[in-house]
């Protein structure tokens, strides 16, 4: 049996490992359709005909939706429970990865990218309020970690899936075989008594002017740190290409990236369930470095667009997973609420990163929107300086 978790109390362990992977394959499964988009980005716009421009508006549409709903998934998830959610999110997104893959032109993929936003904004608060349910407290920063990891494993997926499956088989394939994985996340849920339904509802009111404004710099800094790092996913093999890599090899230089990003977000959050750093000064000092990957990117030579990648993924886009710990900590009565509030800021910045990032691209050229995206970055950084322990 799973953990279970009380307010105040440590959970009982029983299930961890199962929480854990449930937890990663319906948030891999809800950020698949924007990245496997991104990843494959060279074959998509040769065969439905469509610019960089447009790939970052259907990279915005599904960041804008799910901000736009991201308060309102969190108030059904307090309400339906952690288990329920995470399943209607998984199946959301396993059926819009289907449609994805019988996408007939450019509108098609735009207007279903943008309805995938929906599910995923439902199966973040989900599998944040199942963490904190069923994870123990001193456990809690591995399970953010893990969760968040998530996110750069589908990225990582998505550029492996370039020459294993969409060189050979065709790209259709890749978004057949996602959603049959989304399919099996929504069956896979674990069923934990506090999971079935949030207590959070009814202690909410005593606490919800707690850490407000906390969250609501959090909340702006994560919008900012996300407009650039989102255009990792986007970009990457757009970039690589552009730089000297051939198709087959832009899709492994996205899985590097990705493989750094994964393992940084692992480690960081087991690192900060050792020591309990400031997790704030933490994440701003990974967007400080991360504007230097993000830099790096800029330069026209394929040696140093590596490393930019490694750095871009490695800090610029490895603090999601802190940014929810140090949230589950302000308000551990009320975590999914909570984390849809910053996760809005978060989604609206993802929005806005690849429209904007596609924008400068068409017009200042890869390397300019790179440069952008590093400002961005350090922006973030410098208002996190303002948060209170």
């Amino acid at each position: 049996m799973p953990a279970v978790a009380v307010a105040g109390q440590r959970p009982r362990t029983i299930g961890v490992p199962r929480v854990l992977s449930s937890v990663a394959a319906v948030v891999t499964v809800g950020v698949f359709p924007v990245f496997l988009v991104g990843g494959l980005g060279v074959q998509l716009q040769q065969n439905l005909g469509f610019g960089a421009a447009l790939l970052g508006v259907a990279a915005a549409g599904f960041f804008g939706v799910a901000s736009a709903s991201s308060r309102a998934m969190g108030w059904l998830v307090e309400r339906i429970g952690a288990r329920l959610g995470m399943r209607l999110g998984a199946l959301g997104s396993a059926l819009c990865l289907f449609g994805l893959a019988a996408a007939p032109n450019a509108p098609w993929l735009l207007g279903l990218l943008w309805v995938a936003g929906l599910p995923n904004s439902l199966a973040q608060p989900a599998s944040n309020l199942l963490i904190a349910q069923g994870i123990p407290a001193d456990r809690r920063g591995m399970g953010f970690g893990v969760k968040q990891s998530s996110i750069p494993a589908a990225t990582l997926l998505a550029g492996v899936a370039v020459p294993a499956v969409a060189l050979t088989i065709g790209w259709r394939w890749v978004f057949v075989i996602a959603g049959l994985v989304g399919l099996v996340a929504a069956v896979a849920v674990p069923r934990l008594p506090e999971a079935e339904r949030s207590t959070a509802s009814r202690t909410e009111s005593s606490g919800r002017n707690a850490g407000r404004s906390a969250l609501l710099l959090l909340a702006i800094s994560g919008g900012l740190g996300s407009a650039a790092a989102n255009a990792l996913g986007a970009f990457v093999t757009t970039t690589a290409v552009e730089v000297g890599f051939s198709p087959s090899a832009a899709g492994l230089v996205l899985s590097l990236g990705s493989a750094s990003g994964l393992t940084i977000r692992l480690c960081a959050g087991v690192l900060a369930d050792r020591k309990n750093p400031n997790l704030v000064r933490v994440i701003t000092a990974m967007l400080l470095i991360g504007s230097i990957g993000f830099g790096l990117m800029a330069v026209d030579s394929p040696v140093v667009f590596l490393i930019g990648v490694s750095v871009g993924f490695g800090a610029g886009w490895a603090w999601p997973g802190l940014l929810n710990f140090a949230v589950a900590k302000i308000a551990p009565d009320r975590v999914a609420s909570a984390t849809s509030f910053t996760q809005t800021g978060i989604y609206l910045g993802g929005s806005l990163g690849p429209l904007l990032f596609g924008v400068f691209a068409e017009h200042a050229g890869l390397a300019g929107a790179w440069l952008a995206a590093g400002i961005s970055a350090i922006i973030a950084g410098i208002l996190l300086l303002f948060v209170r322990r």
